[in-house]
């Protein structure tokens, strides 16, 4: 008689079933009236601190819930979820058998490249199997190779694991806020995450307004990483995924934003960490020593705990947005200007004199990071407009639906030289 095995290297103590993803959902009340904030990590497997950054966060909150006025405020007024692994059969087999496994453990590979012997390249990369800028709408960052290491799936959402994340957010309507976790390299990044390789034509951008929150969200949230050890996101990795990164078919950020208006983030944790030795940053990799993963985790988890500040925030807001004519530039025969606001807010706008609603012109950004758009004007003109914050205040609550008069007006002279 000869014993079969597994060829797992894994105790017996670790199921060779599929493992149960699980959840965790903290508040004090979880009915759906709160704002919802969704954490989850590891959709990587071999990315090992990130699931350590979750369960720090949910360890934070409820520990000092009874001992931290800031933590009670967000947990009495926020309905958060946090999910510490999304890939737990990859994280295993990455842990016990292959260290670098990226992927999950389903194979889709045909007879040909089925041997058993190939294991270590079988799976599907979840962060390109969602259904939003996908391989099979033509975007790149993906591949159809059933071993590359960013296998996109047989079809979107061909994956269990990537569909129960679809499901919270779908289940859970009030979830407005989400960070997806990765590894490494120390970047902070969000929508669009996706681009077509001719013309590098990307999914579409977030309007003015969005995009300036997501800004000034990050520095709250940026400043929270580096609270811990003085570590800090460089500017040139923070922005838009495809300015700072590189194009990711299928992501679960463009998901839950283009999908569901949920606003999404990604972590990448593990900055480069200088060495006072030689003189220069290195690279941390990803499964760092346990000092150093550690405090990858600690401070990773201080950033999400920015975000449910700046959720926090975002639940609570009443201000209205307060805006202004900014005239930027004259000549003999036009006048230049622009908007500003002093709050991240979009602004809609007429020229011809008509009521400004939420179907006129919209103000845009003058270029990536280069602030608003200018408009020129070639003739005198009375500028009707009004701003609305991300929370929905309509300044000087103006009903843009409604028959009233209380936009903003101002006229704009341009000298006639002629």
């Amino acid at each position: 008689a000869t014993k079969l095995t597994d060829n797992l290297k894994a105790p017996a103590t670790v199921s060779r079933d599929p493992f149960q993803m699980k959840a965790l959902r903290i508040g004090k009340q979880r009915d759906g009236s709160k704002v919802g904030v969704f954490l989850y990590c590891q959709e990587h497997a071999r990315e090992w601190v990130t699931p350590l950054t979750c369960v720090e966060t949910a360890e934070r909150l409820l520990r000092n819930y009874a001992r931290d006025g800031q933590t009670k405020k967000l947990v009495d007024n926020l309905d958060i979820f946090i999910m510490p692994t999304v890939n737990p059969d990859g994280g295993h087999y990455s842990v016990y058998d292959y260290n670098m496994q990226r992927k999950t453990m389903t194979n889709h590979c045909p007879v040909n490249a089925a041997d058993p012997a190939n294991r270590n390249a079988w799976g599907v990369d979840l962060n390109r199997n969602f259904s939003v800028g996908s391989l099979f709408d033509g975007y790149s960052g993906a591949s159809a190779t059933c071993t590359s290491g960013t296998y996109a799936g047989p079809a979107e959402l061909s994956e269990p694991e990537a569909r129960n994340e679809v499901w919270i957010t779908e289940q859970y309507p009030n979830i407005k806020f989400a960070m997806n976790t990765h590894s490494y390299g120390g970047y902070f990044m969000w929508a669009p995450g996706a681009y077509k390789t001719a013309g590098r034509e990307t999914l579409p951008r977030p309007d003015f307004g969005t995009e300036n929150f997501f800004w000034s969200a990050s520095n709250h949230i940026l400043s929270s990483v580096q609270s811990w050890r003085g570590n800090g996101i460089w500017p040139g990795r923070t922005g838009p995924i495809p300015d700072v990164l590189y194009s990711a078919a299928g992501n679960s950020a463009d998901e839950h934003w283009y999908n569901r208006g949920i606003i999404g983030w990604s972590f990448e944790v593990g900055a480069d960490v200088y060495n006072p030795q030689t003189k220069r940053f290195e690279a941390v990799g990803f499964q760092p020593p346990f000092a150093e993963g550690h405090e990858e985790a600690m401070e990773f988890s201080s950033g999400q705990i920015g975000i449910l500040e700046v959720a926090r925030e975002y639940a609570d807001d009443k201000k209205k947005p307060a805006s202004k004519v900014k005239v930027t530039d004259r000549t003999d025969t036009s006048t230049t200007f622009t908007f500003e606001v002093d709050e991240p807010a979009n602004v809609y706008y007429t020229l011809d004199g008509s009521r400004p609603t939420l179907n006129s012109t919209k103000l845009l950004a003058a270029g990536m990071r280069e602030g608003s758009q200018q408009i020129t004007l070639d003739k005198t003109s009375e500028i009707h407009w009004f701003a609305v914050d991300i929370a929905g205040n309509v300044e000087s609550n103006y009903k843009p639906d409604g028959n009233g008069n209380n936009y903003r007006k101002e006229k704009v002279e341009v000298r006639d030289a002629r």
